[in-house]
């Protein structure tokens, strides 16, 4: 017989009620608060809710809120959370004791519990499955250093010696001086009191697109220590996110005298490092928590500032459900807390763009000469090349490059050239391998491109898309790469400038830094080096188009304006050679104007009533099912319908920013009572990036 205590629901009659608590197995009950309400860690939606469990009295000290324990639940011994203490239970008959406390340290805390509600609801989720992505897997030795060997807090002084290092910069816009001053005034009127609303009073927030000036892909370091360091002069506390572990070790090598207030948190640490980092955040021992998507729910106190650079990155979206992205659990994080923000990013996304021009966020800017002078100059090939020449070096970026590595006396530059190539299986111009002939747009006659060899296929000019190919001459059905990959063209490159150091950077062997000298770097796009004091030159062969989809160019442009960051602004002598052929593309790049290209991007899916402007839920399921949760979430708010298909059958809905609560709540009530009844399931899917 299952051992899986039971709610009894309230009738209203309490005759039936026990008054006593009695514990299976005759154990003693604790003398204070004998029942625990526990959260246990199942992926079964109907059961993601509290069970009571018995306190013994050998437990009762340990068995605190918020730590992690054990317990039997439908005769398996699994892990669970104690969410409240309480001196009586609705429950009929005995109660089942917590086997154990797994630890006395309360990982659970009432902000971390806040954050992974509010998150859970907002993506339709359960609270199990967002504290799988909160709180790491315990590591007992690595607990025991942790807790062992907190440090001592820097005192004042040295934290006033340490912001006093951080020296303003002559790059540095007028905007960012008064987000300093609005920072720098908030600190000093006690922002950790809560307001007539009962939440603290909100800190400056900002969003700023960077230049590459005198400090080529690294000036968001500059800028981000400038604002934490005033934070944690205070003694509060500054939580700071990155893509991946490249802008990683670029931050823990520039942190200088704050490195002893930092704890880096990623998921790549293994499991005693990160629990160890993860329970020193928990207790106080760092101020400074660092790290990737998996420091997005980092358990320290007392917030000031949430800094992310390059939101839009496709790293900071979870895998595991409910599919949380980190940009969303930061905006929750600074909602609740009302700590300041700044979000730093080359690029501008259309989901930032939305709360600047709602008036969320606040924006910095540069000044049209400062502008022009910071971003380097970005030159066109010649307008009649054909689609394969935008992947090969045309005969101007083989002079660009002579020049840039000291071959000639042109450039007003000599340093390393990045030479940008699309990650490998992307094929942006494909032929027919039957009759070797380029394969055109059967609706535009543009360039056909695919994802593999196997497809699928899709024009970016049109948005014409198909799964498979065949080739109107010769109806052969496969296809042949017309272009050089990362491996190819690092071989050309390095007999086409015999004596020049070539690096390749891609797939498993990534490379974070190069030094100032002439040479070459052949990098896939997203494992793009830094380059000390920035790249002379560079050359962005075809991008990386992720294929049709609403964020497609955008994402396009993010990964040109991450490469061309890192090349030296045009006082310094930097140059850029971009090789695509879109015109959208093209014309942000050239101009350096992301922030132009999000707002007319914004204002356009508004009028639409696409996302961001508004949310989206694609249900999956048997068709009979899915109808009836859209029907129920349509009875709390406004829901319509965008697409559906089927094998296996999906449908999309869209909703308002405003009835999005109500409505992804009433989702994840219907999707847990049919898991109840044991109806067929219904898996829900919140704001995914690529759903339309």
């Amino acid at each position: 017989m299952s051992q899986q205590p039971r709610l009894i629901a309230d009738d209203g009659d309490d005759d039936g009620l026990d008054t006593g608590i009695r514990v299976r197995g005759g154990k003693t009950p604790a003398a204070h608060l004998p029942v625990a309400e526990v959260l246990v860690e199942t992926q079964l939606p109907h059961l993601a809710r509290p069970f009571d469990y018995a306190v013994t009295d050998s437990l009762a000290a340990d068995a605190q809120p918020g730590v992690r324990v054990r317990v039997r639940f439908a005769g398996r011994l699994i892990s669970g959370f104690v969410v409240a203490r309480k001196d009586s239970t609705e429950h009929v008959g005995e109660l089942t004791a917590i086997e154990r406390v797994v630890s006395d340290l309360v990982v659970l805390t009432p902000g971390l519990r806040a954050l992974c509600e509010e998150i859970a609801s907002r993506y339709a989720g359960t609270l199990p499955d967002v504290l799988r992505l909160a709180i790491p897997p315990r590591h007992a030795t690595a607990e025991k250093r942790a807790r062992a060997a907190e440090p001592e807090p820097l005192g004042e002084v040295e934290r006033q010696q340490i912001c006093d290092e951080i020296n303003a910069h002559t790059d540095e816009p007028a905007d960012f001086t008064d987000y300093l001053t609005a920072l720098d005034t908030w600190i000093g009127d006690t922002p950790s009191e809560a307001t007539d609303t009962g939440r603290p009073s909100a800190g400056p927030r900002a969003a700023m697109a960077l230049l590459p000036g005198s400090m080529p892909g690294t000036g968001w370091i500059h800028y981000g220590l400038r604002a934490a360091a005033r934070v944690l002069r205070t003694g509060r506390s500054v939580l700071w996110l990155v893509p991946d572990h490249r802008e990683l070790s670029a931050l823990e090598a520039a942190l200088g005298d704050l490195k002893p207030l930092a704890i880096r948190l990623s998921a790549d640490q293994g499991q005693s490092a990160r629990w160890s980092a993860w329970v020193r955040a928990l207790h106080g021992a760092g101020r400074l928590i660092i790290g990737t998507r998996a420091a997005a729910f980092a358990p320290t106190s007392d917030i000031g500032l949430v800094i992310c650079l390059d939101d839009g990155d496709e790293n900071y979206l979870d895998q595991h459900a409910p599919y949380p992205h980190a940009r969303q659990v930061l905006l929750t994080r600074i909602q609740q807390t009302g700590s300041a923000a700044l979000f730093l990013d080359y690029n501008r996304t259309v989901e930032i763009q939305r709360l600047v021009r709602i008036g969320w966020f606040g924006e910095i800017t540069y000044p049209g000469p400062v502008h022009r002078q910071q971003a380097p100059i970005c030159q066109l090939p010649p307008d009649d090349l054909p689609p394969h020449q935008h992947q090969r070096l045309p005969e101007l970026g083989f002079r660009l490059t002579q020049a840039a590595i000291g071959r000639t006396t042109e450039s007003p530059a000599i340093g390393p050239v990045l030479v940008q190539v699309p990650r490998a299986g992307y094929l942006p111009v494909v032929a027919c391998a039957g009759c070797r002939s380029v394969i055109e747009c059967p609706q535009c006659a543009g360039k056909l491109e695919a994802a593999s060899q196997t497809g699928p296929f899709a024009c970016r000019a049109c948005g014409f898309r198909a799964e498979t190919f065949s080739c109107p001459q010769c109806s052969s059905n496969a296809i042949r790469s017309v272009v050089a990959g990362i491996e190819r063209t690092f071989e050309e490159l390095g007999r086409a400038f015999p004596g020049t150091k070539v690096i390749r950077s891609g797939g498993s062997h990534i490379i974070d830094r190069v030094p100032d000298e002439p040479s070459i770097v052949v990098a896939t796009t997203g494992a793009e080096p830094y380059a000390d004091n920035g790249y002379a030159l560079a050359l962005l062969l075809d991008s990386l188009w992720p294929g049709p989809g609403l964020q497609a160019t955008d994402r396009a442009i993010a990964r040109r304006m991450r490469a061309a960051c890192l090349v030296r602004g045009w006082q310094h002598g930097g140059r850029i050679l971009l090789m695509d052929d879109d015109p959208s593309i093209r014309q942000v790049i050239s101009a350096f104007a992301p922030v132009a290209w999000a707002d007319e991007q914004y204002q356009a899916r508004s009028e639409l009533r696409f996302p961001p402007a508004v949310r989206t839920i694609g249900l999956r399921g048997d068709r009979s099912a899915v109808a009836e949760v859209v029907a129920a979430a349509s009875e709390v708010g406004e829901v319509w319908d965008i697409y559906a298909h089927d094998e296996p059958y999906e449908r999309i809905i869209g909703t308002t920013i405003a009835s999005g609560p109500a409505v992804t709540r009433r989702i994840a009530a219907e999707v847990a009572a049919r898991s109840m009844r044991h109806e067929e399931s219904v898996f829900a899917r919140v704001d995914d990036p690529d759903v339309l």
